[in-house]
Order: structure tokens, then sequence, then C-alpha cells
């Protein structure tokens, strides 16, 4: 065997047994934090699209396992220790302070982190993408979600009488409660459209991920995802307020409110992808022209 052999073979033993080390370490110390994230998932609707987010994430890498193979392992890389002390640093600041954020938000940057120390930086530009996906299984703070939700309430509220007054349909808006003649409806804080705000917002990244546009055209697609989550939002508000106008109260509380959730997301579903679809076809008539 060759000395570049003996070293290339030494190289790959001492990566796999950095890679099978860092794995025991990380499910030891992040076994808590993600029983807890994971109880969170089940129990809280508004972050539920978190449980296919590590599922995404690992078939982002597959889809990408050619280029990883292709990559140069460099390994040992300075940024990737100190992102792994960065990493451990909020993990342990986070327990200390029973900080849920910070504990979770430490996992995907100490994977990040362990595969540049590891595999170095041609193999993590490649893999980071994916791993940086994995943020967003992370739940927002309270004291953000509770900050957000009533500006949201007051907007949807707005954009729904908006909508009804130019359908001719008598409403009068007091805050985030919408009177209609024999029902009062209130954007209550799961109304508010925050919780479509951010599926529809991950779905986008996820449709980004997978489409062959052009980088410019995946980051205006992410952007549009907010419009497209508030107005869904607002069908799901108008379409109840109707509900209620037309077959009555029961009807809006009954069924109509049962399949609000659906409606929502079909909404939100359809119209990125018409902004998807808009976007590829201007950039299939650029490169046409």
């Amino acid at each position: 065997m060759s000395v570049t052999a003996q070293k290339q073979s030494r190289s790959a033993r001492t990566n796999i047994i950095l890679a099978v080390t860092a794995l025991v370490l990380l499910t030891v110390l992040y076994i808590p934090v993600i029983s807890a994230l994971v109880r969170q998932w089940l129990d809280d609707s508004n972050y539920r699209h978190g449980l296919l987010i590590p599922l995404v994430s690992a078939l982002l890498l597959w889809r990408r396992r050619d280029s990883l193979r292709e990559a140069d392992a460099g390994g040992l890389e300075l940024w990737g220790m100190l992102l792994i002390l960065a990493a451990s640093g909020l993990l342990i600041t986070g327990t200390a302070a029973s900080e849920l954020f910070a504990t979770r938000i430490s996992l995907p940057l100490m994977i990040l982190g362990a595969v540049l120390f590891i595999r170095g930086w041609d193999f993590t530009k490649v893999a980071g993408p994916p791993l940086l996906f994995l943020l967003l299984m992370v739940p927002l703070p309270y004291i953000i979600y509770f900050k957000i939700t009533f500006p949201m309430q007051i907007m949807s509220a707005r954009l729904s009488t908006g909508v009804l007054t130019f359908m001719r349909v008598s409403v009068i808006r007091k805050g985030n409660i919408l009177m209609l003649p024999g029902y009062t409806l209130e954007v209550i804080a799961a109304c508010s459209g925050l919780r479509s705000l951010m599926t529809m917002f991950t779905l986008s990244v996820v449709f980004a991920f997978f489409s062959d546009m052009s980088k410019g055209r995946k980051f205006v697609l992410v952007l549009l995802s907010v419009p497209a989550a508030i107005a869904a939002n607002t069908v799901r508000l108008v379409v109840t307020a109707l509900g209620a106008h037309f077959a009555g109260p029961s009807f809006a509380d009954g069924p109509l409110h049962e399949a609000s959730g659906i409606i929502v997301f079909a909404a939100g579903f359809l119209m990125l992808l018409f902004c998807a679809g808009i976007l590829r076809w201007t950039q299939f008539r650029r490169k046409k022209s």
C-alpha cells in the first residue's frame, strides 16, 4: 500500500471515530432536549409541522449524497470547534436558566459545528443548507410568540372586515372582534394567522430546496410565503363569517370550524404553487429569450 493510500485510510478511520464519538455525545447530551421538543410537537398544533422537518432534512441530505461523497474531507476546522463551543454555551446556559429556546437552538448548531469540525468546509457547504433547515423545527420563545400574535389578530380582523365589506356583508369591527347580524366572530390567538405563517414559511423553504429555480427566485418564493399565509388566514375568517351569515351560527361553529384548518392549508398551499409556477415561468421565459 502506498504512503498516500495509507494516509487516506488513516484519515478515513479518524473521521469515522470522530463521527461515532460525536453521535454518542450528541445523543447523551440532547436526549432531554429532544424528548421535550417532540412532546411539544405532539401537543401544540402550532408546531406539529416540526415532526416532519428532521425527515425532510434527512431526505435533502440523501438527495445530495453524490455531492457529499465527492466533497473534499478536510476536518479539524477551527470554525467548527468555535461553533461547537458556542452551541455548548447555549446548552449550558439554557439548561441553567430553564430557557428552552436556547437549549433547542443549540442542537442544529452543534450538529453543524460537528460536521464542520470533522469533515471540513467543502463537505459542510453541501450539507449545511439541509442541516440549517433544522432551525425551523424549534418553536419560537413564548415571549416572541405572544408579542407577534395580537398585532396579527388585529391585522387579520381588518383584512377580513375589508373583504366582507367589499362583498356587501354588513360587519362592524371592534378590535379583534367582527360583529355580523346575529353572529359575533372573535379572532382569537389561534386564528391570528401565525400558525399558518410558520407552516407556509416552512413549506416554501421545502419548495425552494426541491425546485430548480435560480437562487434569487427561491428567495422571492420564501418571501411570498408571508402574504400567502396572511391571505390564506383571511380566507378562513371570511369563509367562517359567510357561513354564519348565510347558513347560521351553528354551521360556522360546527362543521365549518372543524374544517377551518384544512381551508387555511389548502388556500396557502395553492397560493404557493401559483407563486412558484409564476416564478418558474418567468425563469423559463428569460432563458428562452
